[in-house]
């Protein structure tokens, strides 16, 4: 059989395997819950291990399998940066923000990250509403990325032309979100997450091995441009990886990233905090993590065997080249699964923003949670028809571009109002509402007006979030107190 032959079939027995994975376990319904706890969080009772797979499987997306390594082709080992900081910006933070972030979720009865902060800043439906409606704008660019590079990577493998494809995605893509909400989406990122590792051990080693191992590797580099043997570039307006973009970089992955609503939503769906469902939690996080990130390095060994091969294509053209028919097809599958697991991720994400925190809590108070998970599954089928249509008319060009503006301005957003929650009884609602705005104002100022990188417009813009949380802060704690002597001396 051809390449198309092979990965027609793969593809569609995966969608169905899939979509059977996704079916039943919508049928595991947890007794004792409501609809909406068990549709925004499966019950409180997916397993973790099914969860952490989740977590990590939904950060690793097109972007990771196609725009990463293709950004790695030309800015050489300082992007690898990315991967040094990634891994500990996935677990560090986990371990400060999971187990609080539960059980505070819990006590206040929140469903979804605004909700929490929202409820946690004393009930402010203010925060609640401007987060959410971060949540509902921002989070369109990265799916949009993952519409696109999903559509790319059928068109090269299958022959299926990029709008025909979009299309199947997008069908696709909404029956996994509708039919069982978190709980359906982890249980199909478990299913995903199997061939993601596969492939991602198999090419890094075949196109490794290509290029003459590590020694070969940094000898073919260093002949195409010495800078990409460099630790970090040279300061520079179009620079990625000078020692601001490092800096910048991980903040972006131990403040802004972890902040994700569509990732530490997970948190919030862990059956409970003992050590042993959190240390499994870490532990299969960390395993994981280090393995599928390892796959940035094949953007290196990209770039010596398939030099004239555009950025976003280049590991689907190693794939082809490099791999047996039937291999470089299941490669497919792997990078398909990467998109599709953070694209229902984020778009279950959106369609709880718009369902119960516009919805139910706004707009319709006294809506049943069965009305609010309709709404929530109409909005969801509304934004994906929405991405959908951004590709059909014009598809982005640099798929990690899009992504991490995405990212950023909800990070920016969150990041400071979330760990302020967490480790500080001071932080105050003006503050947290102050801050969430700012932060992502700035990253657009330090981003597009000031033109710094986006790694460093994001440090920037967190630092300039902080600073705003402190200061409101301390000035209404101490005109609290100031309020609370005046009434005692008056008495």
């Amino acid at each position: 059989m051809t390449l198309q032959e092979l990965s027609i079939i793969f593809f569609f027995g995966f969608l169905v395997f899939v979509g059977i994975v996704a079916y039943f376990s919508s049928k595991q319904k947890a007794s004792g819950v409501s609809a909406d706890v068990e549709y925004y969080l499966g019950g409180h009772s997916t397993p973790t291990v099914v969860l952490a797979f989740s977590y990590v499987t939904s950060s690793i997306s097109a972007a990771c399998f196609m725009g990463d390594p293709g950004i790695m082709s030309t800015v050489g080992w300082p992007y690898y940066w990315v991967v040094i900081a990634i891994v500990p910006g996935l677990i560090i933070p986990a371990v400060l923000l999971m187990p609080k972030m539960r059980q505070q979720a819990e006590k206040l009865g929140s469903l979804t990250i605004p909700e929490y902060l929202g409820q946690r800043y004393n009930n402010s439906t203010a925060l609640r509403l401007i987060i959410a409606g971060v949540i509902s704008v921002f989070y369109i660019f990265p799916l949009v990325a993952q519409f696109k590079g999903a559509a790319v990577l059928l068109e090269s493998f299958t022959g299926i032309s990029f709008n025909m494809g979009l299309a199947i995605i997008t069908v696709v893509i909404i029956f996994y979100v509708i039919v069982g909400g978190l709980r359906s989406v982890a249980w199909t990122d478990f299913v995903q997450g199997l061939p993601m590792l596969v492939i991602s051990i198999v090419l890094l080693v075949v196109s490794l091995n290509a290029v003459g191992g590590f020694s070969g590797l940094e000898e073919k580099l260093s002949q195409i441009d010495p800078n990409m043997l460099k630790v970090v570039q040279d300061e520079a307006p179009d620079a990625q990886m000078s020692l601001s973009g490092v800096l910048g970089n991980f903040v972006f992955w131990c403040v802004i990233f972890i902040s994700q609503p569509y990732l530490c939503s997970r948190f919030l769906a862990i059956p409970n905090v003992k050590r042993k469902t959190i240390g499994t939690f870490l532990i299969t996080a960390l395993i994981l993590s280090v393995v599928y990130n390892s796959f940035y390095i094949a953007g290196l060994t990209g770039r010596v065997l398939f030099p004239d091969v555009k950025a976003d294509y280049l590991t689907v053209t190693m794939a082809i080249n490099l791999l047996p028919t039937a291999v470089a097809a299941f490669m497919m599958i792997g990078i398909f699964a990467a998109m599709m697991s953070t694209a229902t991720s984020v778009l279950l994400v959106i369609g709880q923003a718009v369902g119960r925190d516009f919805y139910s809590k706004t707009i319709n108070k006294n809506a049943s949670p069965e009305k609010e998970v309709l709404v929530t599954r109409i909005a969801i089928v509304v934004v994906a028809f929405i991405c959908f249509a951004f590709n059909y008319v014009d598809p982005p060009e640099f798929l990690s571009v899009v992504l991490y503006l995405g990212l950023s301005g909800i990070g920016s957003c969150i990041g400071i109002p979330l760990f302020a929650a967490i480790v500080s009884k001071k932080s105050t609602k003006e503050g947290a509402i102050v801050s969430s705005i700012v932060g992502p104002i700035a990253y657009i100022i330090f981003n597009y007006v000031v033109g710094f990188n986006f790694w460093f417009a994001g440090l920037m813009a967190i630092v300039v979030a902080a600073i705003c949380m402190v200061v409101i802060s301390v000035f209404i704690n101490k005109k609290n107190r100031a309020l609370i002597s005046n009434v005692a001396e008056a008495k």
